[in-house]
């Protein structure tokens, strides 16, 4: 009898990391962001990016020799209809060799039809506030998948229609650049998830074997301080709309839901705006011991993760954790993040909490929207001048929990490194 101890994960979980055509692929000249870029309305350009578009395949030949097994990507919608009705065969061609390319390498495509940019021609003519907007997206899925649908099982119909809503809408910091518009936000949301609930429809019509989910940006939503009644009340409404009413207004097109999870939102009351409800979270001393945060100023707190999955259990569906990691220049400090938020995944499946998968974000260094290229994410370092990519070694320890399926391998690869490192 083997006394090796039991795997914290069975064979059939998916791991894997993730990417986004914008932020990797380079040279998205149809879409809204580059023309925001080449305005200058936003502080950095994509440019050439990752240069991911012709380097894939390499790109995948890494991810295979970590140990995955699968791997969330996004396709251009501004490259696929670059014009209205104008669909480019050449793209979809493309994307037909990148799935090919993602089997053959034994990696499941985790596809997602929409990822934060829209094609320059639909967001001139308003974006996701036009009233054909969820038909328009509609169309553009079935042509995905009548390209792409025997390759693909899982998709994602769009990816974070909160954080959207909030950064193009609320915030502003993003195209459109519609700062403190709330109900056009408000509106954003309903769009995007009605194109969801539309889109789901057709992918399940046009592929009868697909598992459709959507990104859900999953925050850790709670009061600065809990004895406080209006820290209470404010954390309870921010997080209904930033969470329960989005999925539940998605509920009826999901086979599976995707959480993506950063941070914790550590919520206080302010007398004046509505900066509680969209703005900064509160980042001063809590009172519970140190805190620590991302480059970003994202609060990281492991303990959240296994909350939302058991929060988001209550729906009876299967859950991917289809987003977690850090920006940081602490190397030490990416492989805690890992390890902690992997044994809180590895906790909630022991609770009976479904949970089929984890994506890290991401596989590459990329470019991080309006923050540019500083933010440092992934399992690769990228050298943006020749897009050369290194291993970090969150990659090793990530790879070891992906072969193994044991946290314990991942914990004493860990030591290991930090003693050859030392």
């Amino acid at each position: 009898m083997s006394s090796a101890p039991p795997a914290d994960f069975p064979a059939d979980f998916r791991f894997g990391a993730a990417t986004a055509a914008h932020q990797v692929e380079g040279d998205n000249v149809h879409s809204d962001w580059w023309e925001a870029e080449q305005a200058g309305r936003l502080p950095h350009r994509s440019g050439a990016a990752c240069r991911h578009h012709a380097l894939y395949a390499e790109d995948f030949d890494r991810a295979a020799a970590l140990g995955h097994d699968a791997h969330r990507l996004s396709v251009e919608w501004a490259r696929i209809e670059p014009r209205p009705g104008r669909i480019d065969r050449a793209a979809l061609d493309h994307y037909r060799r990148v799935m090919t390319a993602l089997r053959e390498r034994g990696l499941e495509p985790f596809v997602t039809l929409q990822h934060f940019t829209l094609p320059a021609w639909f967001a001139r003519e308003g974006g996701w506030l036009a009233a054909d907007a969820p038909a328009r997206f509609t169309r553009y899925a079935a042509v995905v998948a009548e390209a792409l649908g025997d390759r693909v099982t899982f998709w994602l119909t769009v990816n974070e229609p909160t954080v959207y809503a909030k950064r193009a809408y609320a915030v502003g910091d993003w195209p459109p650049f519609r700062h403190g518009r709330f109900g056009e936000a408000r509106r954003v949301v309903a769009a995007m998830l009605e194109a969801h609930r539309r889109a789901a429809a057709e992918l399940h019509r046009l592929c009868p074997g697909a598992r459709v989910g959507i990104a859900h940006s999953a925050p850790f939503v709670t009061p600065r301080t809990p004895a406080t009644l209006l820290d209470r009340l404010v954390a309870r409404l921010r997080d209904l709309v930033l969470n329960t009413l989005p999925v539940r207004s998605a509920r009826p097109g999901l086979d599976w839901l995707g959480l993506n999870y950063y941070a914790r939102q550590l919520v206080h009351w302010r007398p004046r705006g509505t900066a509680w409800l969209f703005g900064t979270d509160w980042t001063g001393p809590d009172g519970r011991g140190p805190r620590r945060f991302s480059d970003l100023g994202w609060e990281i707190w492991p303990a959240g993760l296994g909350a939302v999955l058991r929060r988001f259990a209550a729906l009876g569906l299967p859950l991917y954790v289809t987003e977690n990691g850090l920006a940081t220049r602490d190397e030490a400090l990416r492989v805690r993040f890992l390890l902690d938020h992997l044994r809180e995944v590895a906790r909630a499946r022991a609770d009976g909490v479904d949970v089929r998968g984890y994506f890290w974000w991401s596989l590459l260094d990329n470019y991080e929207w309006a923050e540019g290229f500083a933010p440092r994410f992934g399992l690769y370092e990228t050298d943006y001048r020749d897009c050369t990519r290194r291993p970090r070694p969150v990659a090793e320890v990530y790879r070891e929990i992906c072969l193994t399926r044991s946290l314990a391998a991942g914990e004493r690869r860990a030591t290991a490194l930090a003693g050859t490192e030392a």
